[in-house]
């Protein structure tokens, strides 16, 4: 495997991971009006932002969830 296939799996498992948690239907903490596009958009900004920190682990989560409310105008809870 290469460190390209490492970083799209590990990109793919964390967007997994942030929709678990926030889809609208299904998730933990739902996000009324959250959409995959919204998902993908806060994860790239975030990464884009913080790549040398991220380890996709929950703190990295909280964050682009905090993007995706606050670039969509969305509430949570």
């Amino acid at each position: 495997m290469t460190n390209i296939d490492k970083i799209t799996n590990a990109l793919v498992d964390f967007i997994t991971y942030v929709d678990d948690f926030y889809n609208e239907k299904s998730g933990i903490y739902p996000i009324k009006g959250m959409t995959d596009k919204m998902v993908l958009n806060a994860v790239q900004k975030y990464i884009a932002e913080s790549a040398a920190d991220f380890c996709g682990d929950s703190v990295d989560r909280e964050r682009v969830r905090d993007i995706i409310l606050a670039d969509n105008g969305l509430q949570w809870g």
